[in-house]
């Protein structure tokens, strides 16, 4: 064998690599093991055994108070014609105030959905008041349902009420296999078994899955690609992604827009008045240098494992977190301007009973050298009352 002649005392330099102890350490980081939320919040405070694999809730508003013509009026009209179904909303006795001009009227009978008989301008003007009388050349105008009133001594009217909204997901079952052959096994690695390292790591890809369902899924049943169908749960998304909280900003976020917009997000308060702002980290950064202006930010305590800001308005407040699943793919499309704000409580998560997530080990075929393990949910989201959270989205700066 020839041999390789070294003039000089060994050092670090000059010695084989392969006598040298490599200095390796112990575990593998793991980038963005916290980005998972959602998911985290819901496990700890709103989760609820689900035991069906469609889950069903029923949801109701308030009576509508608000309809609007959908003709030009002149000062006799009585027969409205009105967008449909705002016919529907209105009682006998109901009196019903145009915004445009302040007249009040009374409403005589029912007609239909599209049609409102009544008596005009049953207040009328009076002292110095300007406003009241009926008036010509109103068109599409709004018209908001006041309260009712009733002779003395009358009977009570015709009952009315209006139908819950019935709404419903799926569980879906996510599964996150991993495995080592027997030989493998029985090696060893400077970052240890590869079992277990491989059992910590895909735990955290198995939580970001489901935080991703809990975003962007969406919900559907295929019952014909397989032998047994698959189910598909829907997420946030797609609940809220087309109700009227929803704002594009297509540009640089103003102060005035943010305040318009939370306007919107807390207008229905019958939960709380707090939403938890989940922010792509563009958001972030926008939402500190609004906050450096108005000095309204402040530093909250570090809950369920996350720092929280907050942002305070007279609307409400908004516990602001960074979420790294906000984010944009490598063509620039995605979710990197985007704020969703979640009022928490009305969101659930749904495993099917004895279905959440566990950790099967040895599920390998018998005649495998080598282990299989796999982690497995199934698992729905509960999105309940749209118009209580809020989407914002096309930010730049």
């Amino acid at each position: 064998m020839a041999q390789t002649v070294i003039r000089a005392a060994s050092s670090t330099e000059n010695i084989p690599a392969a006598r040298r102890v490599r200095d390796v350490a112990s575990e593998i980081d793991i980038l963005d093991p916290s980005a998972a939320p959602l998911t985290l919040i819901l496990n700890r405070t709103n989760s609820k055994v689900a035991t069906n694999s469609k889950f069903e809730w029923a949801e109701k508003d308030l009576p509508a108070r608000w309809i609007r013509l959908d003709e030009e009026l002149d000062t006799t009209e009585t027969a409205w014609t009105v967008v449909t179904p705002g016919g529907n909303y209105v009682s006998v006795g109901d009196l019903l105030k145009v915004m445009s001009t302040g007249e009040i009227c009374k409403v005589a009978s029912y007609g239909s959905a599209t049609v409102i008989n009544v008596v005009r301008a049953v207040a009328g003007s009076y002292n110095d008041k300007t406003t009241g009388a009926a008036t010509t050349g109103v068109t599409d105008a709004d018209v908001l349902i006041i309260g009712n009133a009733y002779a003395e001594g009358a009977s009570s009217g015709t009952e009315k009420s209006h139908e819950e909204s019935w709404l419903y997901n799926y569980t879906q079952i996510i599964r996150t296999p991993f495995g080592v052959t027997g030989t493998e096994d029985a090696s060893e690695n400077y970052t240890g078994p590869d079992l277990a390292r491989l059992a910590k790591e895909k735990a955290i890809e198995h939580q970001i899955d489901l935080e991703r369902t809990a975003l962007f899924g969406q919900r559907n049943i295929d019952t014909t690609s397989t032998a047994n169908p698959v189910r598909y749960t829907g997420g946030f998304f797609d609940f809220c992604d087309t109700e009227s909280n929803v704002v594009d900003v297509s540009g640089v976020l103003t102060e005035p827009e943010l305040e318009s917009h939370l306007q919107d997000v807390f207008a229905h308060t019958g939960a709380s008045d707090t939403r938890t702002a989940f922010c792509s980290p563009l958001l972030i950064s926008i939402l500190d240098q609004i906050a450096v202006a108005k000095s309204e930010m402040v530093p909250s305590n570090e809950a369920l494992g996350m720092k929280i800001r907050q942002y305070v308005t007279s609307h409400g407040t908004l516990n602001i977190v960074k979420h790294r699943l906000l984010e944009n793919g490598p063509n620039g499309d995605g979710y990197g301007n985007y704020m969703i704000s979640l009022d928490t409580g009305r969101l659930k998560k749904r495993p099917l009973r004895g279905r959440d997530t566990k950790l099967r080990e040895n599920i390998q075929a018998n005649d495998i050298d080598g282990q299989k393990n796999e982690y497995m949910t199934e698992v729905g989201w509960e999105v309940r009352a749209p118009l209580v959270h809020g989407i914002l989205k096309g930010a730049t700066s």
